[in-house]
Formats: structure tokens, sequence, C-alpha cells
């Protein structure tokens, strides 16, 4: 029997309700799939005086790492410091019994990049934002260290 329950656009709590909603959605995929076991995941890149040069934000889960955020500060762009933290974080995977790395990034952004690390493109937005796409990556690693 389908109900006709009235939707409401919630505005007092939504980060609140957000975090309910996701307790709901994590249970139910636990259920299906064991275990989230999720953990941030943070490499970074000092100067010597401790500025913040670059950084890579994560996500581990089950046998994988979602790549939230990749920035190196201008300036020091083009020098192979994200391609570094990108291998880090690939090995600290392997290391940990991971298998799969997946992110997305924008036209504007580092398409180039990930294709030139061995990522393959999965998925595509195009319009979101106007006049640029979006693109999903995934990269499958095996269980060997790289030499």
């Amino acid at each position: 029997m389908v109900h006709d329950f009235p939707i409401t656009h919630e505005t007092s709590d939504p980060e609140g309700l957000s975090n309910q909603i996701l307790a709901e959605v994590l249970r139910y995929n636990a259920s299906q799939a064991g275990p989230l076991n999720d953990s941030r995941y943070v490499l970074t890149i000092r100067s010597d005086a401790g500025e913040l040069i670059a950084g890579l934000v994560g996500i581990r889960y089950w046998n994988g790492l979602y790549i939230d955020l990749l920035w190196v500060r201008e300036g020091f762009r083009r020098h192979g410091l994200g391609a570094r933290l990108m291998r880090q974080a690939e090995n600290d995977l392997r290391r940990n019994s991971g298998e799969i790395i997946f992110l997305s990034t924008w036209s504007f952004q580092a398409p180039g990049f990930y294709e030139k690390l061995g990522y393959s493109a999965f998925g595509v937005l195009d319009g979101m934002p106007a006049g640029t796409t979006r693109t999903w990556f995934v990269k499958r690693l095996g269980q060997t260290q790289p030499s």
C-alpha cells in the first residue's frame, strides 16, 4: 500500500537531518556489503617553515580510497608534488590491502593529470557548471608493491 505522505523542505536543522539520513544509508550499506570501516585520509607537503604547500584529502572505506581533494599551491604546480601525493596514496592503499582509488575532476582542473597517472575515466557529466565537464576516474591497484 502506497501512502501519500507529504514532502517537507527541512530548513530548521538540515545538518542534523543530513547526518540522520546518512546514518540510515550507512546502516543499510553495512548490512549489504559489510562494515564500512571508514576513516579520513590526509597527506600534506609542507615547506621547511611549516607552510602548507600541497595536500590530498580522501576517505578510506571497504577496499578503496575516494580522493575528495588534491591541491597544490600556485607557484609549486607542475613540479611533481601532486603526482607524489597520488603515488603515496596508492602505495599506502596497497600496503593496507586496498584495491581501488577513485575520484572526480572538472575539465578546468586536471583530467589529463589523472590520465597520465594511469587512471581511467568511467563516467562523465557535461554542463555542470555550464560549459564544463566533470569526469570520474578509477585506478585498480595490484597487491604487489611498485618497483
